[in-house]
């Protein structure tokens, strides 16, 4: 993106002539997924979302975490979980008290399913304290160094912010932390964005999905005689890394995630956002968030476009295709592109103030949108003879 923005030619014919190129096909995937992200346009010029995502000091899928955060009134939120992603996990596993720390660990995220707010709700209940929150930290088995780094990091982002002109400006990192120890001794963020409320975990979960994509998941989890299947049967099905077979790549939940223990009758959702997965013995999906299906056609790609191959279907960028029905289709569209415009003219206004009390409503819209349970159409049962 940063040689994009002083007039580079294409990302191949620059990384080809470095003293130890990158694979091709490694440079290609990069600029297929900022491509998805709205970072550059199908010739790699970068558009005006790429020119601020640029200017932020962290990876581009965070930035638009921000980014989102900031249009959708979500700000202080995902400055959390944009500093959590960038930095280890303060959840601590001491071996001689494992099960206390998985059972911690766990009780963050009871409810939500999601290792990122699980670590944001940690994060909350720490950084909400005074002097008690270092004990607190040790009661739960957290990372004080952690979490200090993330108070600092959350700073220095919305610095970066303030000087890109895509909040208000003045807000040094000093200054901020200056505003937190008069507000209680938090990280003074909030208090910076003045923030009020906190953002519903349906909309978080929308957003993540947004920014990660396309680290989006679909799970599979097949019912047995019995009923629902085991959680050591659910896999998940992603795309592989070059964007370009048919096929999905078969993926299972890490052991570390809260998740790994989830049958398949107790998932919120079809579809998981994730930040990264590893290989060891096989592929592991390391954190997971479940995403409201519908925020998977509202929020996430380049392009969205109705299929015609099957009724009521469509695509995402051309590889994740869901079928709806055919009379929800021209709204869905139209609401994709409410949201894109929200997103645009804060983009366009680079002030962060979203897009005023019209998109409010629109984000409410959504949040009741996302919270409405979306079942499959199963199959006929068999006749019986």
């Amino acid at each position: 993106l940063r040689l994009r923005g002083l007039g580079g030619n294409r990302a191949a014919d620059i990384c080809g002539r470095l003293p130890e190129p990158p694979d091709m096909e490694a440079v290609s995937a990069a600029v297929m997924e900022l491509t998805s992200l709205g970072a550059l346009t199908a010739s790699e010029d970068l558009t005006d979302l790429g020119k601020l995502l640029a200017k932020l000091p962290v990876d581009a899928r965070l930035g638009k975490l921000i980014l989102l955060g900031l249009c959708f009134g979500a700000a202080d939120e995902c400055l959390t979980i944009a500093a959590a992603l960038a930095s280890r996990s303060p959840f601590m596993s001491p071996m001689e008290r494992r099960q206390q720390a998985d059972e911690s660990r766990h009780n963050f995220g009871m409810g939500m399913q999601s290792d990122h707010l699980a670590v944001l709700l940690a994060y909350q209940q720490f950084d909400g304290m005074d002097h008690s929150k270092f004990e607190f930290a040790r009661d739960r088995f957290l990372s004080i160094r952690t979490l200090q780094g993330m108070s600092q990091l959350k700073r220095q982002l919305l610095e970066a912010l303030s000087q890109a002109g895509i909040c208000a400006s003045g807000l040094r990192a000093s200054y901020v932390e200056s505003l937190g120890r008069r507000a209680g001794g938090s990280d003074g963020v909030r208090t910076a964005l003045d923030q009020r409320g906190t953002a519903p975990p349906e909309l978080l979960g929308g957003i993540l999905c947004a920014a990660l994509f396309p680290q989006v998941a679909y799970l599979h989890a097949p019912a047995t005689k019995k009923g629902p299947c085991g959680a050591d049967m659910i896999r998940l099905h992603i795309r592989e890394p070059k964007g370009t077979g048919l096929e999905p790549q078969v993926a299972a939940i890490h052991p570390s995630s809260i998740n790994c223990k989830v049958t398949g009758g107790e998932w919120r959702s079809c579809y998981v956002a994730f930040h990264e997965c590893v290989r060891t013995t096989k592929i592991y999906v390391r954190d997971c968030t479940p995403a409201p299906p519908l925020s998977v056609m509202l929020f996430c790609g380049g392009q969205v476009r109705e299929d015609k191959s099957f009724r009521g279907g469509l695509t995402v960028d051309g590889w994740l295709r869901m079928e709806v029905p055919p009379a929800a289709v021209p709204m869905l569209l139209e609401m994709r592109r409410r949201l894109a415009t929200v997103l645009e003219r804060m983009v366009q206004r680079s002030d962060g103030c979203g897009g005023g009390a019209d998109s409010m409503h629109l984000v409410d819209a959504v949040v009741e949108l996302f919270r409405q349970p979306v079942e499959p159409e199963l199959p006929p049962a068999p006749a019986k003879h």
